[in-house]
């Protein structure tokens, strides 16, 4: 099985909160070439992509991938061989000590080993944490320049059978699934119109996303599709299938835009051999649904069962590559494509449940009025 271009080429880029240019700078060049695609970033640095050819009577759908990774990002060179770098995301403070790390610094990897945690803050939302890495001193093989992102440093992606292996996947490998998308679009000259926005700083709180939604980045009318990977759970595993996310664990999504995914996903198995897909609640995280309901949009979620998650191997207790299947990525763009060109009732579902239901009452009517 090939490696995927587009998703190879994404996979080994740079990223990191706030520092996410090298990944939007390659989204913003192949959505250039092309035909039907405009791209345009908003005043807080997404970047929003837009199919639009002959488009049916049917209000746009709206995806969203965050293009940032938890990571380092470079504050100053303390002296020659030491840097002062804060970190962004959710890493657990035991997986620093002596892990190495590389940083993208004037076009090339400078890499280094933690030498210390140098400041951390306490956490009191979330279950299990206790304190959050905020600061680290990383001894380094030369200069870095301030603002460069930093990667733990792990190997460059490759595929293992099935297998995509990675420094980050979380949310780079859903921003290249939405890459294919609009190229696929494009390609066929499909009669469709599509909304993908690749948001900024999701690692730190829905930095980027919540910038959108309050500057209306998206049309207010379009429903909105969070698409990230993760966590694997016990009854959601890799090679199953991308899954359905009902909710996570701030909130149950739009039942009604959940409906429609699940009834395109139905379909779309019936008339593809291969594709397969899940639907479960996902309650290991949050992700950009929740903020965009917030705002006003209706929205639900969609991702893919992550391998170590934000590089964390609880196993061996130790800095990892994180892991998606390959083919859940690929049923991933299948199932995009499938929802952009469906013109039917995205009400179906809910009602084709309400139908179910007065089939079953008008069966037992008579009983309760006896």
């Amino acid at each position: 099985m090939a490696f995927p271009k587009t998703l190879k080429e994404l996979l080994a880029l740079p990223t990191a909160p706030f520092v996410e240019g090298a990944v939007m700078r390659h989204i913003e060049r192949t959505c250039g070439r092309l035909k039907g695609v405009n791209v345009r970033y908003d005043r807080h640095g997404n970047l929003l992509a837009h199919y639009r050819r002959r488009p049916p009577a049917v209000t746009p759908l709206a995806f969203v991938a965050h293009t940032d990774h938890p990571g380092f990002v470079a504050l100053e060179m303390v002296d020659q061989r030491i840097v002062r770098a804060a970190f962004r995301g959710g890493v657990k403070p035991e997986y620093f000590k002596n892990a190495r790390v590389r940083f993208w610094s004037d076009g090339r990897w400078i890499k280094g080993r933690v030498l210390e945690l140098s400041k951390a803050a306490r956490v009191t939302d979330v279950v299990g944490w206790i304190w959050r890495p905020e600061e680290a001193l990383i001894r380094v093989g030369g200069a870095v320049a301030p603002n460069s992102p930093g990667m733990w440093d792990l190997p460059d992606p490759v595929l293992k059978g099935d297998l995509v292996v990675a420094r980050g996947c979380d949310d780079v490998a859903g921003c290249a699934a939405l890459l294919t998308l609009l190229q696929r679009l494009s390609r066929k000259r499909a009669r469709a119109e599509v909304y993908c926005l690749f948001t900024r700083a999701e690692e730190v709180g829905f930095i980027g996303t919540i910038a959108a939604a309050r500057a209306r980045t998206l049309p207010k009318r379009s429903p909105v599709i969070s698409i990230e990977t993760s966590s694997i759970l016990p009854n959601a595993q890799q090679g199953d299938g991308p899954i359905l996310r009902v909710g996570d664990r701030a909130a149950v999504f739009s039942p009604a835009l959940t409906a429609f995914c699940e009834r395109v996903a139905k379909a779309l198995a019936q008339r593809r051999k291969g594709f397969v897909f899940q639907r479960k609640l996902m309650d290991g995280g949050i992700c950009e649904a929740v903020p965009f309901m917030a705002y006003g949009h209706e929205a639900t979620g969609i991702c893919m069962a992550l391998g170590n998650y934000h590089n964390m191997d609880k196993r061996r207790e130790k800095i990892a590559s994180e892991t998606i299947s390959l083919k859940d990525w690929r049923c991933l763009a299948d199932w995009f494509e499938a929802l952009v060109l469906d013109t039917g009732n995205r009400t179906d579902g809910v009602r084709a449940v309400r139908q179910r239901l007065d089939t079953r009452f008008e069966k037992y009517e008579a009983l309760l009025r006896g």
